[in-house]
């Protein structure tokens, strides 16, 4: 890893583009850390003394983007990673031994994060074309979309509870088509060139075990294959003031769906995941009235059938036996949805408010009943069926920007429970380049029955220091 980031500021530092004057280079390094403010020793998801570090982390990114030429333009971005720590269990690595080595080695990451070419007026005026691993956004939300089905949610870094990576998405490589038919109309097809996987989190059968052991988690993928790409087209336009978007994606569900449960030898369970096809259409409108912003997204989700299936045991006067029972995984087709809309309360400074109704966490789907009896699905978990969200939050700054103080939270409905997570956060820019940040994420509600109650003994306070340049 060492001889990777040596060879790559080599490359960097002799490389002419660096030498350019159009190249831009742009970046970060943080400081994150967390304390769990109370005692945990029962889970499902965290085990932790009061006062014990959540979790700690240093990171650090660099972008180099410019021209080529008029009509190409380039951008580059790496990111690092180094964390004394990791969630839900610790890494052991084959050095450790029991003559005094240490137990535990620092995981660092060093990666390319994205990477592409864009060229303007390929091959006809008006046809812009971008190659390679990136961004793209689609849809109007503020962070929770459901028709932004190209690049998958980071769920392992969503449970680092950093307000920088709630529901971040992940540059996919892509072939990107637009078409400008007028500079508010526009065209786009995109060639996914891979199945959009979700990074998960350490040790994930404990999300679906919640601890039961001895359990087995076997998740199916599939051969990189032209087959298995991904396709995705949008039309997008400006009508009355207010932006527009049609969109189609066909491709996979980028978290791995529980469809099977197999009984093992040892008395232990085997549950058996996948990541299904479907195909998406999607509506998203944004605007504004009054001086006040809304936006609206709608997604009618059709997935492939899947066959689901659990073994129970047969009575029998000698030996008992079990047979396999089958059923269909998924309802239907199904729609997720969400309402938005922000104000600023202009007084001196200016009260920023944001507010949406969410119909469908990035994780959840619409079972069938058979599935949700035999499978577990129900509201108020991760993975499972679809409910309802309202999230908000309200911004101050004052002393000319220098501070800004955040209120922000999420309701969450689950049948007849509720639980809400409060998320209150300060930013102070010490410097021009230099931002401090603290806050917390806290949990009150039903703890049992609700996605966000689970986390009701692991509230945490946090803090964060960034440098961007």
């Amino acid at each position: 890893m060492k001889k990777t980031i040596v060879l790559f500021i080599l490359v960097l530092t002799a490389s002419p583009l660096a030498n350019s004057s159009d190249v831009q280079i742009s970046g970060r390094v943080k400081l994150f850390s967390s304390l769990f403010l109370k005692k945990n020793a029962e889970g499902p998801y965290f085990i932790h003394g009061s006062g014990e570090f959540a979790f700690k982390r240093i990171e650090a990114r660099l972008r180099l983007s410019g021209f080529l030429s008029d009509q190409i333009s380039y951008s580059v971005r790496f990111d690092s990673f180094s964390q004394p720590d990791a969630l839900f269990s610790e890494w052991r690595f084959p050095e450790s031994s029991t003559l005094g080595a240490p137990t535990q080695a620092e995981p660092f990451d060093f990666f390319l994060y994205e990477g592409n070419v864009r060229i303007n007026d390929f091959i006809l005026d008006g046809l812009d074309f971008t190659a390679g691993k990136q961004r793209i956004l689609w849809g109007t939300a503020d962070k929770a979309n459901v028709v932004d089905n190209l690049n998958p949610v980071d769920f392992a870094n969503f449970l680092t509870f950093d307000p920088d990576y709630f529901a971040e998405r992940r540059p996919q490589t892509a072939l990107n088509f637009e078409y400008y038919f007028s500079g508010f109309t526009k065209i786009q097809l995109i060639w996914l060139l891979s199945r959009q996987i979700s990074p998960l989190p350490a040790d994930f059968s404990e999300m679906v075990t919640q601890g039961l052991m001895p359990t087995y988690v076997k998740i199916e993928t599939e051969n990189k294959l032209l087959q298995n790409t991904n396709m995705a087209l949008r039309f997008s336009t400006v009508l009355l003031n207010t932006d527009i978007g049609l969109s189609y994606y066909k491709g996979n569900f980028s978290l791995p769906m529980l469809y099977g449960v197999t009984p093992t030898a040892i008395n232990g369970l085997e549950y058996s995941y996948k990541y299904p096809q479907r195909s998406v259409w999607g509506l998203d409108i944004a605007g504004e009235i009054f001086s006040m912003g809304f936006w609206s997204e709608l997604a009618y989700v059709q997935p492939e059938p899947v066959d689901g299936f659990v073994f129970v045991s047969v009575p029998s006067n000698r030996f008992p036996s079990m047979i396999k029972k089958s059923f269909p995984l998924f309802e239907g087709s199904y729609l997720k949805y969400v309402l938005g809309a922000d104000y600023t309360v202009d007084i001196g400074t200016g009260i920023y408010l944001n507010a949406q109704y969410l119909h469908g966490f990035f994780d959840e789907t619409d079972y069938s009943s058979r599935a949700e009896s035999a499978l577990g699905f129900q509201k108020g978990m991760f993975f499972g069926e679809i409910q309802d969200y309202i999230l908000a939050r309200a911004e101050y700054s004052l002393m000319r920007d220098k501070l800004t103080l955040e209120l922000g939270g999420i309701v969450e409905f689950s049948k007849q429970e509720q639980a809400f997570a409060f998320m209150p956060s300060l930013e102070y820019k010490i410097k021009d380049l230099v931002t401090f940040q603290a806050g917390g994420f806290l949990v009150s509600g039903n703890q049992d029955h609700t996605k966000f109650g689970s986390f009701k003994k692991d509230n945490i306070l946090f803090f964060a220091f960034k440098t961007d340049f």
